[in-house]
């Protein structure tokens, strides 16, 4: 059986403890790793828990009641949350409830209560895990990379960068460089350069483009289509009237002559 009195929390923390890499964002304002916000009101727990975490690597914050924790939510934009469901006023369901409204991250509960049918509950309403207090430090740490791992498996790459053609497209900012140069993109031109790149290589047809950007199909939308086409190789291609990058195939459809993304961020 395992050293309680060294490794479990709520008891005394290794003393040995020499380096600590994480960052205690309740006191800096600069954000480089991983960020975990700790919602629970015993505020000494807080401290122990942010010691282990900042060990481990992780920058951390802490809030000790509703108000607080959707306030550091807003300020720090975590990574992972680690919530108590035994917190006074709006308890820890009411506080997962509102926090999904401003936050994908995703939500482990740590709990002193020993309720099975709580852990259930957490999992049914989407909560990714479920610890039980005390617990064994290195435990938690494996089960937040678990999570973080999850979820940057789950994730849509929201910026693509095909390397070999020099070409960058940010899904949310929806800024594009090509070459080294910003291109100003018509709202149109970006969503069909978007839905290319998402497939790329593979080829689109005419119909699913139609439908995608305008929600239907028809003689109509593939005029425009042509038009918007015509519009991104002129800002896009090198020689516009020899494309090699937007590729047309005669009654198939068009197609991002690119390879899959070399890298990308969620």
């Amino acid at each position: 059986m395992e050293n309680s009195g060294q490794n479990l929390i709520g008891t005394n923390i290794d003393t040995e403890i020499k380096q600590i890499t994480g960052a205690d964002l309740d006191n800096i304002a600069r954000q480089t790793r991983a960020r975990v916000l700790i919602v629970d009101d015993d505020v000494d727990f807080i401290e122990m828990l942010k010691l282990i975490l900042r060990h481990a690597g992780f920058d951390v914050a802490g809030a000790t009641n509703s108000h607080m924790a959707l306030e550091k939510c807003a300020e720090i934009n975590p990574d992972v949350i680690l919530l108590d469901l035994m917190i006074p006023g709006v308890d820890g369901w009411g506080i997962y409830q509102i926090l999904r409204e401003i936050t994908r991250a995703p939500v482990i509960v740590v709990s002193a209560s020993g309720n099975r049918d709580n852990a259930v509950r957490s999992l049914e309403m989407g909560i990714y895990d479920y610890i039980s207090k005390p617990f064994y430090n290195p435990e938690i740490i494996a089960r937040i990379n678990r999570v973080l791992m999850r979820v940057e498996q789950a994730a849509p790459m929201r910026v693509k960068v095909f390397s070999n053609e020099e070409l960058r497209i940010d899904l949310d900012t929806q800024d594009v460089v090509m070459r080294g140069e910003a291109l100003q993109l018509l709202p149109r031109e970006f969503k069909l350069l978007t839905i290319l790149s998402e497939s790329a290589p593979r080829k689109v047809s005419y119909k699913e483009l139609g439908e995608k950007i305008w929600g239907e199909d028809n003689n109509r939308t593939r005029s425009h289509l042509k038009t918007i086409v015509f519009s991104l190789r002129q800002k896009m291609e090198i020689d516009p009237t020899s494309p090699r990058l937007i590729m047309n195939y005669r009654g198939v459809g068009y197609q991002l002559n690119v390879s899959k993304p070399a890298s990308a961020k969620s």
